[in-house]
């Protein structure tokens, strides 16, 4: 029996009939700048998480006001996500109930700096929905590659020694066994591993990963399949964001907008907002003019990355939500290229999260696609078997 639990602060799905309180949990996460995304194995199957990026801190008085409300309506505490780290440390709000709060800039800050407490929230949701106090787990986590380099052992050391935390003002342990701190594309590239030697390939063939995000686009290069370590991978602020600040020229709101956001998301043809109800925005040529322009910056950066690729041939594999605006233009750009390497658009990955993680959307399927493979192949290296009794 599957049992799908939504609310407005996070989209989790579960098989709750038959699960053990006693399984060893496998869950790999993806700070993404538009949303923070997470695939959690409990054994059974694997289950997809998002929720907002947005951390804010908690005054004292709002505290004080949410414990009363747990303790007068019994719903203060079960309708809002904060999280401490110890008794006397700081208060944060996670997700939609960070907004409309003074919340750290996400968007600016580098996705390291919160990373922990992103990484936090999510174990704290699992717990919150499973009904645990204990949680046994391993734990994946994806950094941009720049942010990799130079944070993976700090973040490593910092959730390794997280024994306990507060969430939504409950104490939960944590027994968290392995800690992965990898470059953005790990975890796409171990799938495509698996799906190679499964089909009695060799697994220690070179990637070329494009990931086109909100904020960033990456490029990382797994030399024999063995995770970047220095150039010509890199991040730059080159991701979808760069189409948005365009298009927002003139109008009456900034790059960040929501309304402008979901409007180009959901294909519309014009917005209004708030401050101007009367006035409607054309976003057709506006988008089209964005585009292009998007699409030349990114094309020069492109041949930058390709042109210090020093193997004779190699798998480009193409991801992040943005890739699917510029499918034509990347399809062009690679047609020259045939005799140097070969384009994935990872369609049987998007296929495999479709159906294990039901997500029907195309472009939530690129967008989970990086920490679906992570949190698969965790639970192939990883899994134990539920311990009897508990």
């Amino acid at each position: 029996m599957v049992k799908s639990l939504y609310d407005e602060r996070c989209t989790l799905t579960f098989y709750r009939a038959s699960q053990s309180p006693m399984a060893h949990y496998q869950c790999f996460v993806d700070l993404g700048s538009s949303s923070t995304k997470a695939v959690m194995s409990d054994g059974i199957g694997l289950h997809a998480f998002k929720c907002s990026p947005l951390v804010a801190d908690m005054p004292p008085s709002e505290l004080t006001i949410i414990e009363a409300q747990g303790e007068q309506l019994g719903t203060g505490l079960e309708s809002v996500s904060y999280i401490q780290l110890a008794p006397d440390d700081p208060v944060y709000a996670l997700g939609v109930d960070a907004q409309g709060k003074p919340n750290k800039s996400t968007s600016n800050l580098p996705k390291s700096a919160l990373a922990h407490l992103k990484v936090l929230g999510v174990i704290g949701e699992l717990a919150h929905r499973y009904d645990l106090t204990r949680v046994p787990l391993d734990v994946g986590v994806a950094l941009p590659f720049n942010e990799y380099l130079t944070d993976y052992k700090p973040l490593t050391h910092r959730l390794l020694g997280q024994k306990s935390f507060t969430y939504r003002g409950r104490e939960i342990d944590l027994d968290l066994e392995q800690v992965k701190v990898l470059p953005e594309a790990a975890g796409l590239v171990q799938w495509r591993k698996v799906e190679i030697a499964q089909h009695g390939g060799l697994s220690n063939q070179t990637f070329a990963v494009l990931m086109f995000g909100h904020r960033d686009l990456s490029f990382l290069f797994f030399r024999e399949g063995k995770p970047p370590r220095g150039e010509p991978s890199s991040t730059e602020r080159l991701g979808f964001q760069q189409v948005l600040v365009a298009i927002s020229q003139d109008m009456p709101c900034n790059s960040d907008d929501p309304f402008l956001y979901e409007a180009l998301i959901k294909g519309m043809g014009s917005v209004t907002f708030p401050s101007r109800p009367g006035q409607v925005y054309r976003l057709s040529d506006r988008f089209e003019q964005a585009k292009a322009y998007y699409w030349d910056l990114v094309k020069h950066r492109l041949d930058e990355w390709f042109a210090a690729v020093d193997v004779p041939h190699y798998e480009v594999l193409i991801s992040g939500g943005v890739a699917a605006i510029l499918q034509a233009d990347l399809e062009e750009y690679f047609e020259d290229r045939s005799a140097f390497c070969t384009v994935n658009w990872l369609d049987h990955l998007k296929e495999e999260v479709a159906g294990a993680l039901s997500l029907p959307s195309e472009i939530e399927q690129i967008r989970f696609s990086d920490c679906y493979g992570g949190a698969k192949w965790m639970a192939l290296k990883f899994q134990k078997p539920a311990k009897a009794g508990g």
